[in-house]
């Protein structure tokens, strides 16, 4: 082995070296001194790549340019051959039990070809538009990751398979393969014999921190939440489960805290989100919400085993469905078929618990979360949370139990449910510890409050941002403890930023998405012509558009110079028809991913 296997953590940074035949990546620490006696060589027109001993062929000099990166997101194959993505820029975010976690600001997609001579017009304009889809994915942000522990992990996971010989595995062969979104892009490098340390797995997803003085007592509040790359994607376009049971949207939340008395003592309470697990669709149709579907062939009751089944692998314990949709409407179709289901299934470890959210908190009336809060508070007891006890593992307690939230979107409406969760669970592992009196709650300590509600706001419009476009609806409950006229008006702008992002562009981060995690891989010779079609054709679809805008423009005109109120009432008239055929036509208007169907 070229770097010895007591230390399996991944190299903190490089010096990366372009030179036109080959890229060097040379281990440093922050400070820019040498971390390896040895480096990472890739060719850049063979793409072999290699781990080189320093000492016996040092990194050429003449004719690269050098540059300092934080970390190799991995390669991807694009039309004119390979890419290099390298993170250029990362903030440092906080510890968590004294690992340093990181969050990527800016990278860079770097060609191992130096010129796209080698390729036709069509090729150059397909590479530049996987190129784009790749910028895109990448500018979303709500990247993290460490170099010395594994954050796609629970802290309870990793106590429980704490043993030498899982230790002696590089990080990414140990990480969750569901968390890790650059999986897919460091597949060629884990193949190069002794690469273990250059390949950094990166989780999406939220990490916020804050340290609060309770009672004289300092501790520290970390989330995580960890985006599964199963199913992901964007709101309309990824409802769900899919054949393997995987939920759209699913993301896992740890709230961890910490707290030295004088020994580290760490608490960890998980909960759960994802589509409601059904096989159902909701595709845009330019209506404000679509309409669900459910085909009669499907097999709902597998498709629920299946996911139930998936869940008592990963987390064990016993499982608490709390679905929040509204029990009237285009939204019970889903929900009631859940419950059906659920019931019928009659899973031993699994619970249904239906709060119909909007009917119980209408007309702003969000004191009555106390009613699900009180609902639930036997299990919130009874399943418990994670500690690590400083003195020995025997000591040491497990969560027992998870709730999995879901509404429509698993967004605005989860949030606030699964923030009052937290609050509860918070106050019980505080109490533990010492840090609050037995008496005390969260809510009764205002520093403690206010930074709580904050981070779970925060969390939530990361959350939302990635899935629907915007940040998170009813944000202002979250983070305020009560709903409020500007929350509201905010709520309308985002609402309808949504529609606007979810019906015209997201077909578009649907397919960056998939390019990113491998979905969809790119063919030089079989290229998707589909990419190239625009909404401006020549079929009835393009017509009516063109129709419409030039009616519109018409009618404008006649309205500012013209005297004559019959051309304008047949201009009007024309605008109208256009528009209702587009919008009995919906689907056929909306951006539409283009690279893999669902």
């Amino acid at each position: 082995m070229v770097d010895s296997l007591l230390s399996m953590d991944i190299y903190e940074s490089f010096n990366l070296y372009s030179h036109p035949e080959k890229f060097y990546l040379e281990p440093t620490d922050l400070g820019g001194g040498a971390a390896s006696k040895h480096y990472l060589e890739i060719d850049r027109h063979t793409n072999v790549m290699r781990i080189i001993d320093s000492r016996k062929q040092r990194v050429p000099i003449a004719d690269t340019d050098i540059k300092f990166i934080y970390g190799i997101l991995g390669t991807i194959k694009l039309v004119s051959g390979y890419a290099l993505i390298v993170i250029t820029k990362a903030t440092f975010i906080g510890q968590v039990n004294n690992h340093n976690i990181w969050t990527i600001q800016d990278t860079e997609i770097i060609p191992f070809k130096k010129t796209t001579l080698h390729l036709t017009e069509k090729q150059i304009r397909y590479n530049r538009m996987f190129t784009d889809m790749l910028t895109h994915v990448l500018s979303i942000g709500g990247f993290y990751y460490s170099t010395t522990l594994d954050i796609s992990r629970t802290f309870q996971w990793l106590q429980e398979n704490a043993v030498p010989l899982f230790k002696t595995r590089s990080m990414m062969d140990r990480a969750s393969e569901r968390f890790v979104w650059n999986g897919h892009l460091l597949s060629q490098i884990r193949q190069v014999p002794g690469a273990e340390r250059y390949t950094l797995p990166v989780i999406h997803g939220f990490i916020g921190q804050q340290r609060v003085n309770v009672n004289g007592k300092e501790c520290k509040l970390t989330i995580i939440s960890r985006r599964s790359i199963y199913r992901a994607g964007v709101r309309f376009y990824k409802r769900g489960v899919d054949a393997e049971g995987h939920a759209a949207n699913f993301v896992e939340t740890e709230q961890i805290v910490e707290y030295d008395a004088p020994e580290k003592h760490l608490t960890s309470f998980v909960q759960l989100r994802g589509s409601i697990p059904l096989l159902w669709a909701q595709k845009p149709n330019l209506r404000w919400q679509p309409t669900p579907t459910m085909k009669p062939t499907d097999d709902q009751l597998a498709a629920f085993n299946r996911s139930f089944a998936w869940h008592k692998q990963h987390y064990g314990g016993r499982h608490v469905i709390v679905n929040l949709v509204n029990q009237k409407g285009r939204e019970k179709k889903v929900g009631g078929e859940l419950e059906r289901i659920a019931r019928q299934a009659n899973i031993e470890f699994v619970r249904y618990h239906q709060f119909d959210f909007h009917k119980e908190c209408h007309a702003m009336q969000w004191h009555r979360i106390d009613l699900l809060r009180e609902q639930l508070s036997q299990e919130i007891s009874q399943f418990g949370y994670f500690y690590l006890s400083p003195n020995s593992i025997e000591s040491s307690r497990f969560q027992r139990g998870f709730f999995r939230t879901n509404c429509m979107d698993c967004l605005d409406r989860t949030n606030v449910v699964q923030s009052m969760l937290a609050r509860e669970s918070l106050t019980e592992q505080l109490r533990m510890l010492g840090v609050l009196y037995p008496e005390q709650k969260v809510q009764d300590v205002l520093p403690l409050e206010i930074l709580f509600k904050h981070l779970w706001a925060d969390n939530g419009d990361e959350c939302s941002r990635q899935y629907a476009g915007t940040g998170a609806l009813k944000a202002d409950f979250t983070r305020l403890g009560k709903r409020t006229y500007l929350g509201a008006m905010n709520d309308g702008v985002n609402a309808v930023s949504r529609y606007v992002r979810n019906n015209f562009g997201d077909g578009y981060r649907q397919d960056a998405i998939d390019l990113f995690l491998g979905n969809f891989q790119v063919d030089s010779s079989d290229l998707p012509t589909s990419l190239e079609t625009s909404i401006l054709s020549t079929d009835q679809n393009g017509l009516a558009l063109i129709a419409a805008l030039f009616a519109m423009s018409m009618t404008i005109l006649c309205l500012l110079v013209a005297d004559n109120a019959t051309a304008t009432v047949f201009w009007l008239i024309i605008f109208f028809v256009c528009m209702m055929f587009i919008f009995l036509n919906g689907e056929e208007f909306v951006n539409t991913p283009k690279l893999k169907l669902d």
